[in-house]
């Protein structure tokens, strides 16, 4: 490692866990370790002293709901906006997937959209969004896709683990267009995919070296502290040339100290 970026790494490693408390959004294990965003969104129904929403992705409904999170979270959006739309849907009971399938509901919640983001954004959360809340129209033109695509995808996900070969899973997603803003994949999102179901456990054989996400915040982070990372193109093998520098520094903490970087010096 070079001495700089070393010494860059610790610096912003040990202020991450000093942070650690007031970033919601850092869940760590008793060992120090990322569990995952979905393990707590540090969300509640009404008022503290509730249980959190969280997402068990061993469970086929939670999954989908991730699904849903990720297509949220591959647009140009604020962070924020992807976990409340998940809560909207938990605590509306609206994550059946059969729900999402029907276009009379997409439009319905299309054009509810602005009232209804509004609501959630009103409950009790130790989630502070930055701003207001708000839900994007083409989230549901693409969640409609994904239920209508999601047994296909369930079972493609099942057939690559037990094939040891999550790039070609990668590849597989990456080819769905309409997950995306437009006639886009969600792309630059797919290693949080793998990063979350290894953070549960889902399936014991994913590397951690396809786990970190490049995203413009942490490309932001990297340029800062002297990590150089390619030049972005769409291409899989970006993606995991990038998730390999960042594991190589990060570890099992994966991207999130470098997501974090503006929080935490902000």
């Amino acid at each position: 490692m070079n001495d700089n970026i070393e010494a860059a790494v610790a610096r912003l490693i040990n202020d991450f866990y000093s942070k650690s408390d007031e970033l919601k959004y850092i869940n760590l294990n008793d060992k120090k370790m990322y569990s995952g965003w979905v393990t707590d969104f540090h969300i509640y129904s009404k008022n503290c002293n509730e249980n959190s929403i969280s997402l068990n992705l061993k469970n086929e409904t939670d999954l989908f709901l991730f699904f849903i999170l990720i297509l949220a979270w591959s647009r140009t959006d604020n962070f924020e906006n992807a976990p409340f739309l998940i809560a909207y849907i938990i605590l509306n009971g609206k994550n059946e997937i059969d729900y999402w399938k029907n276009n009379q509901n997409i439009i319905k919640e299309i054009n509810d959209r602005k009232t209804n983001a509004k609501n959630i954004g009103n409950i009790t959360t130790g989630l502070k969004s930055r701003y207001k809340i708000s839900f994007r129209k083409d989230i549901f033109e693409s969640i409609y896709i994904l239920a209508q695509k999601w047994s296909d995808i369930n079972k493609v996900l099942k057939d690559y683990s037990s094939q040891n070969d999550y790039i070609g899973f990668m590849k597989y997603i990456n080819n769905i267009s309409g997950l995306g803003c437009g006639k886009n994949s969600i792309f630059i999102k797919i290693p949080l995919i793998l990063r979350e179901l290894r953070c549960q456990n889902v399936f014991n054989n994913i590397p951690g070296e396809l786990c970190c996400v490049i995203d413009d915040r942490v490309i932001k982070a990297c340029k800062i502290i002297g990590l150089d990372i390619p030049t972005r193109y769409n291409s899989i093998n970006y993606l995991i040339n990038s998730s390999k520098i960042i594991y190589k520094y990060f570890g099992d903490l994966y991207d999130i100290p470098l997501f974090a970087y503006e929080d935490i010096y902000g």
